[in-house]
């Protein structure tokens, strides 16, 4: 007679088994991204050689530099990415609102496909698409001029307004995703309360709307703000000197200058800057998850020392509140004698929701119009009969032809063959990345779900650590760890390796078992354990439950998740900037050396056929996506 899985309140104890799953992942983890950083901190205190390199003496002079000289480049950093985050608050909340309260499945579907899809565009195209808009001779300033509203052209391009555009585009839809799960969850009955005790529209946002979705609010900031302060491809491409930010300065020491241990001291340097970030969200999210009850054990474990602090404290205290007691009394009595009457406050409540309503509408024609016309734009101009890329001369499959003939102008600079070749190190980089992060992945996966073990907690938080540090410290992480780990096979081994196929493809695993676990994770979680649990009722094994049970259910999870990997690693640039070698240039770096270059109808079309690469990708993923969710 085959036993049951034991079971408490009706829900079945996770088995203590399963935690060898989690061991490849782990190693893979801790040697190609913990190890990585561990060597740039090491690197940050020590000294550069004559020639380049890397000298072990230590000193602290890095971090001197770092203050005295780059100071003001990272203030403007810190400024630009806060003013994006701003940006992209004021236009993600209304939007996330707007598609959240659609009361039709289908549209809200289409409304949060409409702000993925250019979301998943590759970002060197999505930056391009600006550059191509607002250079001097660029499309605004070419219909600004024709129509009379300007006399010369306006000066956008390389400025930090330029910088900001591009990255409020690129990290848009960072803000609105977890806005939008912050208010799908969100009880409108609540509003309804609200309304029913006196308040207006704008009273319920802030006192109750806005305080139950600032989780959502938070983690939003935090996702545009880490990636904006330690951008570089955007500042290249658009800013110029007026735009240069910490990520270029980084960049330049570790392909430009060759002062390793001054770029490895900014990039600790950002990374504090990201953990206080992470910092300040975890604390937000604490206070947002505390209930009354959690409330009320704390206090009665606070410690003697602490009871006697807070005293301490009142007694300090008491005097100054009763000062602000009399000064909010006095306030009070001011409101009050200018208190409007009743007719007013109704007029006053109609217009707020009046304006409410406009705005929510307005809002989303901005947003979507700001989010597609460069892609259209990018898209139309490939099909432009003429090599200029701000006038329009007729309809032609010319450029497309070209690329596909080996047929190229003089000013296209690059042929046939070179994208050919960069395209296929990119399908060889990106399959096998996939393969073994799905792999990697789903079993990090699976042992997180279905199994309890010692160090949990800390292997949770090692898997979102690749998901929350800048893409451009992990790039040098890895250039640090791989020229360490060469130049010492070669002293003690002889062996001579060199960066290849194998560094990029590390280097993407390592970002991308994060996201395929984090997918998988969420298909575990959905499905019921009580089939596996019948299966071992009926005599099956381990092997056998998971392949006849588990595997099939979350088969949808795990195509998504590689999906996922796979779009990703095919757009990645950062880290496969950093990790290449000779004769494996990936295609986005062949488009980013071209870009640097010039802009011609054949980068539009090479563009365009990327664009539509993403789209069918991101088509696919979603379509599986909804499949298993309709299971």
């Amino acid at each position: 007679m085959t036993t049951s899985t034991p079971t408490m309140n009706n829900k079945p104890l996770i088995r203590p088994k399963g935690s060898w799953l989690a061991i490849p992942a782990t190693l893979w983890l801790l040697v190609f991204f913990v190890a990585p950083l561990v060597i740039v901190v090491a690197v940050s205190f020590m000294e550069r050689g004559r020639r380049g390199g890397i000298v072990q003496e230590w000193t602290t002079e890095n971090y001197t530099y770092v203050d005295d000289t780059y100071k003001p480049i990272l203030e403007r950093s810190l400024y630009i990415a806060g003013y994006t985050t701003g940006i992209c608050l004021a236009l993600g909340y209304p939007l996330a609102f707007f598609i959240s309260t659609r009361k039709s499945v289908r549209m809200r579907q289409i409304s949060l496909f409409m702000v993925i899809l250019p979301f998943w565009t590759n970002f060197l195209i999505r930056t391009y698409a600006w550059r191509v808009l607002l250079g001097n001779e660029g499309l605004i300033n070419t219909v600004l001029l024709d129509i009379g509203v300007i006399g010369k052209p306006l000066e956008i391009i390389f400025t930090e307004r330029a910088v900001t555009i591009g990255m409020v585009y690129g990290f848009l839809p960072f803000m609105v995703l977890p806005i939008y799960a912050s208010v799908e969850r969100f009880d409108f009955r609540l509003v309804e309360a609200a309304h029913d005790l006196g308040a207006n529209d704008w009273s319920a946002f802030w006192r109750v709307v806005f305080p139950l979705t600032l989780p959502g609010v938070v983690a939003g900031c935090i996702l545009v703000f880490i990636p904006a302060v330690g951008a570089f491809v955007t500042p290249d491409l658009l800013g110029g000197r007026d735009g240069l930010m910490i990520g270029n300065l980084i960049q330049r020491n570790f392909r430009g200058t060759g002062h390793w241990p001054r770029g490895a001291a900014t990039s600790i340097a950002l990374m504090g800057i990201v953990a206080a970030g992470l910092l300040v969200y975890m604390l937000v999210v604490e206070r947002s998850s505390r209930t009354p009850r959690r409330v009320a054990a704390g206090m009665e474990a606070q410690n003697k020392w602490v009871a006697t602090f807070s005293q301490i404290r009142a007694s300090v205290m008491r005097p100054i509140e009763r000062v602000t007691d009399s000064i909010s009394q006095g306030i009070s009595t001011i409101q009050k004698s200018l208190q409007l009457s009743q007719i007013w406050r109704i007029r006053r409540d109609m217009a707020i929701r009046w304006i409410g309503k406009i705005g929510l509408w307005l809002n989303p024609i901005v947003c979507y119009a700001f989010l597609w016309l460069p892609i259209v734009i990018l898209v139309a101009f490939s099909f432009n009969d003429s090599r200029s890329t701000n006038r329009w001369g007729g309809v032609t499959t010319q450029w497309y032809g070209n690329i596909f003939n080996n047929i190229v102008g003089s000013e296209a600079r690059f042929s046939t063959a070179e994208m050919i070749e960069s395209l296929q190190s990119s399908m060889i980089v990106s399959l096998s990345a996939t393969a073994i992060s799905t792999i990697l992945g789903t079993m990090i996966a699976l042992s997180l779900v279905r199994s309890r073990f010692f160090g949990k907690p800390i292997l949770n938080g090692l898997l979102y650590l690749p998901v929350s540090i800048p893409e451009i410290t992990q790039g040098i992480s890895l250039l640090l760890f791989f020229n360490v780990i060469f130049d010492y096979l070669e002293r003690v081994w002889g062996l001579h390796l060199a960066f290849g196929y194998a560094t990029i493809i590390a280097g993407h695993v390592s970002f991308n078992i994060s996201f395929v676990a984090i997918v998988v994770q969420a298909r575990l979680a959905d499905m019921n354990p009580r089939y596996e649990e019948a299966a071992r009722d009926l005599g099956a094994n381990e092997w056998r439950t998971f392949w006849k049970v588990t595997f099939p259910l979350i088969l949808p999870g795990v195509l998504a998740g590689a999906l996922l990997a796979f779009t990703l690693s095919l757009d990645d640039f950062v880290v496969t900037f950093f990790t290449s070698g000779v004769g494996t240039t990936t295609l986005t770096v062949f488009v980013y050396g071209l870009l640097k270059l010039t802009v011609t109808p054949e980068i539009n079309a090479i563009s365009t056929i990327m664009i539509l690469a993403s789209t069918l990708l991101v088509g696919l993923s979603l379509l599986l996506q909804g499949r298993s969710t309709n299971r």
